[in-house]
């Protein structure tokens, strides 16, 4: 483009990092953040949304934290959608630990945590087996003042009879019936 004398844009780059993280090639995909660099062309929230999501999905999930320890080291704006991403990510896993603490640093960083994102992390964790990290995000939702839905109690109730935790289901019963 550059030597037919046009220039590509934000979304351009964006396009094509994109096919070349869904094609599991980051040194491409990286080469062109550079060029985007060196071409004083400031990539986008987008830019790193699109990064992060490549390397949870198609790459190195252990990449993708360091990405956005970096990104966030350097200031750089990033979206909800990359916290959340790496969140996914890691649920999907079962590192939990590493999950919720992304999860406090989003909420640390002021962004505005919505029932969808606690359910998100709900459901990803009971699809796994994983009830007591489940709970533990379930009793986060109280914690923090946000009302669980009828969804909510029963993706936990569910998720604690398979296993047969039968103490579990007692809990969650004994919130429902105070809501």
């Amino acid at each position: 483009m550059y030597s037919r004398g046009l220039v590509p844009d934000q979304i351009t780059y964006n396009t094509i990092i994109n096919y070349f993280c869904k094609a599991k090639d980051f040194t491409k995909a990286f080469q062109l953040l550079n060029d985007m660099l060196s071409h004083n062309l400031e990539p986008t929230p987008v830019t790193y949304n699109v990064l992060i999501n490549g390397l949870c999905v198609y790459g190195d999930l252990k990449i993708a934290d360091n990405l956005l320890v970096l990104l966030e080291e350097h200031h750089l704006n990033l979206t909800k959608v990359a916290y959340t991403t790496i969140i996914k990510a890691h649920c999907a896993k079962g590192d939990v630990s590493r999950a919720m603490g992304i999860f406090r640093r989003m909420v640390v960083k002021g962004f505005e945590i919505s029932i969808r994102d606690y359910s998100s992390v709900i459901n990803r964790l009971c699809k796994r087996y994983l009830v007591t990290e489940a709970k533990y995000s379930f009793n986060m939702i109280l914690t923090d003042g946000v009302a669980p839905d009828q969804q909510h109690y029963e993706v936990m109730l569910n998720a604690s009879q398979r296993i047969g935790d039968v103490n579990s289901v007692l809990e969650i019963l004994a919130k429902l019936i105070k809501v």
